[in-house]
């Protein structure tokens, strides 16, 4: 395992790796959000229709 500590430079890659998530964070979470509210409207919609 040692050898491939010359071959990969993996402070390079964990730079490069935390860029990247820093860069699509935003997008994820706006995506879970928006999937989050969409649960959360048809909770309310199914809990009014079964008021009954």
């Amino acid at each position: 395992m040692s050898s491939l500590t010359g071959v990969f430079d993996w402070d390079f890659f964990w730079g490069i790796f935390g860029f990247m998530l820093q860069l699509v964070a935003p997008f994820v979470m706006l995506i879970i959000g928006i999937y989050a509210v969409g649960l959360l409207i048809q909770g309310i919609v199914r809990a009014i229709r079964n008021r009954d």
